[in-house]
């Protein structure tokens, strides 16, 4: 599977041009792909630090106020450890919330782990309304980060 994390950067900084609304939320990490984004678009970018479950209400909370929020995380961490916020605030009322993982299944080698998710499709089949995207391109990153309604895309 091709790294889509830069093409990721790349069309969000494309469409944070055009379209004010766009909000980048991110859990502490995309460094090496982040910075730009964040000082090119200061007012679209938030980064909450590893408070996944907060950042998944904050999120919510801008897309019901009319702003277009996209989330970056690690899958683990975003779908695990938000599980109960995805559920109840996005999934359940069909928000319009791009949830992105970065990092399924990826070995860290400092900590002798796999950080890995391999069972998102199982947690995220049980919610209503949300799409979910495993891209292999980045014309079907493009798609999945425009689909309409609640979303998760791995990248």
């Amino acid at each position: 599977m091709p790294d889509l994390r830069k093409a990721f950067f790349d069309y969000m900084s494309e469409i944070a041009k055009n379209d004010k609304s766009v909000i980048l939320l991110v859990g502490d990490l995309g460094f090496s792909f982040v910075e730009e984004y964040a000082e090119k678009y200061p007012k679209q970018f938030i980064n909450t630090g590893c408070i996944e479950q907060s950042l998944i209400g904050i999120a919510a909370g801008l897309a019901r106020g009319g702003k277009k929020p996209y989330v970056y995380s690690g899958s683990i961490f975003l779908i695990a450890r938000a599980y109960e916020q995805i559920r109840d605030d996005i999934a359940f009322n069909n928000t319009n919330v791009k949830l992105c993982g970065t990092g399924a299944s990826q070995f860290l080698g400092f900590s002798h782990n796999w950080i890995g998710n391999e069972n998102e499709e199982d947690l995220l089949k049980n919610l209503p309304n949300i799409k979910r995207f495993y891209p292999q391109s980045e014309i079907e990153l493009k798609q999945a980060l425009m689909s309409e309604g609640c979303a998760y895309v791995r990248l």
